[in-house]
């Protein structure tokens, strides 16, 4: 089976994952398949750099992934461009794992699973939620103002959306062993050991 993990910014997602890897599952995550990409792939370096130009890079030659956010959290358009460029090379790598693992049970975590309609592609969708005052909490601790922790929430679906939309849904506002209690009784419903 191949599981789609989703969820608002801050709510838990990697978390999640992680602990479905402990119980067994295979996990790949899209955001560290996009950070991976845009720090090493010398393909997407260029084509981030031919759109948004040298002020992306940094002293050491590296893209600049805090002057990016601010260049496309706060113009949508940029935004599409460099979804664009980073979006296709992630669905591959993604695709290309599952493919070469069929047998095995797969836990992906897509923050945008259901704004770029993916949903077709996995056995059944889960959603994290937590409540603002949690997920607010976790994006300072990140090291986000607010205003940058806003201006990410606010190109997601909204958190009720992306609840609705999905098949299972795992509350996050708690400790890790609700976390993990909520997750290992999915697994043991849905027969995934």
């Amino acid at each position: 089976m191949v599981l789609g993990l989703t969820g608002a910014i801050g709510c838990g997602k990697s978390t999640a994952g992680r602990l479905f890897e402990q119980f067994g599952l295979s996990r790949i995550d899209c955001d560290d398949i996009a950070r991976e990409l845009l720090t090493s792939d010398v393909g997407v370096i260029a084509e981030v750099v031919d759109a948004f130009g040298d002020r992306v890079m940094d002293r050491d030659g590296n893209l600049d992934r805090r002057e990016i956010a601010s260049i496309v959290f706060t113009d949508r358009s940029q935004l599409t461009v460099l979804e664009k460029i980073v979006h296709p090379r992630v669905s591959e790598r993604w695709k290309g794992a599952v493919a070469a693992d069929p047998d095995s049970h797969w836990v992906v975590e897509i923050p945008l699973l259901f704004e770029k309609n993916l949903q077709k592609w996995f056995d059944f969708t889960i959603c994290l939620s937590c409540d603002r005052e949690t997920q607010l909490e976790r994006l300072n601790q990140r090291g986000m103002t607010p205003e940058e922790a806003d201006q990410r929430i606010a190109v997601q679906f909204p958190l009720a959306r992306k609840v609705e939309l999905a098949d299972h849904i795992l509350l996050n506002n708690g400790s890790l062993p609700f976390l993990s209690d909520q997750i290992n009784w999915l697994i043991q419903t849905r027969n995934l050991t």
